[in-house]
């Protein structure tokens, strides 16, 4: 039988917008609200909190047994290392990467890609053109015990640009309807400007914030707060760095040579009325 670990990724050691995986919104630290989302996941068959031994990370540890998931603390440096210790702990066959200052990381999204990564027998699953700090990714236990075999451990930060490769590795790419994808929008959170956005887009809701009312909030935003900023360059292993151009330029590549699935707001929408309901049930 096929397990499905999620992995959250997430340190307190965060320098332009300290300890932010501890800032909180709605009496809930960030990290919390990842969690939540994660949990109304129907294919996740555990989840575990992944940081590291430092000392400082141990509250993290804490709120993980606070919020009832599992954790683990293993390498200060590599993300790989931590979670292919949790596919040993589990004998998982896929995990699922998901970064601690993703917010909005949509669940749904998560569950398609767990429902088609499994249907598909593919190494690796990812949804392209939405926003940055939305998606996560669903990587086979083996293929990540190969792709480190063929890396720089210490580059573990750039998994997505060693996994994403369908020339070495089988890859799904799910594209969502067209009204969902919002590739130039950013919702991940690294600076004051960043949270500032996520306290607007939140506003005063307190129930469940699906994809659909965080769009209609981004659309209200100054383009400044919300969309990627072009002149910045992304750095990749080996201190090379790319504008967002060629970065997408690239990205565009790489979804042209792997499989693709593309879905209807039909789809989305089924598996969004099941989550909201479990959502309701366990308020």
């Amino acid at each position: 039988m096929e397990t499905t670990i999620a992995c959250i990724i997430a340190r307190t050691n965060s320098t332009r917008l300290e300890r932010k995986v501890l800032k909180k919104i709605q009496n809930k630290h960030m990290i919390e609200h990842i969690i939540e989302r994660v949990k109304l996941c129907s294919y996740v068959d555990k989840i575990y909190l992944c940081t590291s031994s430092h000392e400082d990370d141990e509250v993290l540890l804490e709120i993980a047994d606070r919020n009832g998931i599992c954790s683990y603390a293993g390498s200060e440096e590599s993300v790989i290392d931590r979670m292919l210790d949790v596919a040993k702990i589990e004998n998982a066959s896929n995990l699922i990467r998901i970064t601690g200052d993703n917010i909005f990381t949509d669940s749904v999204y998560i569950d398609i890609m767990i429902e088609n990564h499994k249907k598909k027998m593919v190494d690796y699953t990812r949804t392209e053109h939405l926003p940055i700090g939305v998606t996560a990714e669903i990587i086979s236990t083996k293929a990540l015990i190969d792709c480190i075999s063929k890396m720089d451990s210490s580059f573990s930060q750039y998994l997505m640009l060693y996994m994403f490769q369908p020339v070495n590795y089988k890859c799904l790419v799910i594209v969502p309807p067209e009204m969902q994808q919002k590739p130039k929008w950013s919702l991940t959170v690294d600076t004051e400007l960043d949270w500032e956005r996520t306290r607007s887009i939140f506003g005063n809701t307190n129930g469940f914030l699906c994809y659909h009312d965080i769009i209609e909030a981004g659309n209200k935003l100054d383009d400044d707060m919300i969309m990627v900023k072009v002149q910045e360059n992304i750095k990749w292993p080996g201190g090379v760095l790319l504008s967002i151009d060629a970065m997408m330029h690239e990205m565009r590549k790489r979804t042209e040579q792997s499989l693709k699935i593309q879905i209807d707001l039909d789809y989305y929408n089924e598996v969004l009325n099941e989550q909201q309901s479990r959502f309701q049930n366990n308020s």
